[in-house]
């Protein structure tokens, strides 16, 4: 990993997403982390509002997004 990541994204990606912590950059793993909840972020039927897990992961989005840019 070669960029800045506090413990609750680090636990995040740990469980969901662990190729995004062998990731050369943040943008890297801010493209990962995107396509994420791209997938399973959001609630059906009509996919327009985030879901707990999108919330989540939208919260690690910022985080890791604010420690690296």
């Amino acid at each position: 990993m070669k960029y800045k990541i506090n413990d609750h994204a680090k636990a995040f990606l740990e469980e969901n997403l662990p190729e995004a912590l062998a990731a050369e950059s943040s943008f890297e793993a801010l493209k990962m982390l995107y396509a994420l909840i791209d997938e399973k972020g959001f609630e059906a039927p009509k996919y327009d509002k985030l879901n707990d897990f999108g919330i989540l992961a939208d919260e690690v989005y910022d985080e890791i997004y604010e420690l690296n840019m």
